[in-house]
């Protein structure tokens, strides 16, 4: 498994390689690190929009430990907007490879409509709490105390 790993590694440091052949295989890194990058932010603002709006979590029946809601508060919406323009310049970065025959880019461009609709996700699952405060009668973001 970890062996194309290796190979993509090897190929890298090989010496033997053309300037065309390292500058093509580099032509993919960003697209890789950019699918990775934006999936562990939406991993983390799946994790945290469930928690900002499950009630529990912002009382002491939640068990959940002081340091994490402040965590979750703090940086919540931050890091939906960071996660928007990360998104925004990934999306650029495909658009402008697309004519592009590696393997890399590829990868980007399948993952990129689902990175897509991960974060539509996470502004449903907010949106739609949002709502059942409004039908309550309660303010917007509204959690209990």
């Amino acid at each position: 498994m970890l062996r194309p790993t290796f190979v993509a590694l090897e190929a890298r440091c090989d010496p033997n390689m053309t300037q065309r052949q390292r500058q093509s295989w580099a032509d993919g890194e960003p697209l890789i690190v950019g699918a990775f990058v934006n999936f562990s932010f939406l991993l983390a603002l799946v994790f945290f929009a469930f928690l900002r709006e499950e009630p529990s979590f912002w009382t002491n029946a939640g068990s959940w430990p002081i340091w994490l809601r402040e965590i979750v508060g703090a940086v919540f919406y931050p890091m939906l907007l960071l996660e928007l323009l990360t998104l925004l310049v990934f999306s650029g970065l495909c658009v402008r490879s697309r004519g592009s025959r590696y393997r890399s880019t590829t990868i980007a461009v399948v993952m990129l409509p689902l990175l897509w609709m991960l974060y539509v996700f996470v502004l449903l699952i907010v949106a739609v709490n949002n709502l059942d405060n409004l039908i309550a009668g309660q303010p917007l973001h509204w959690h209990p105390l």
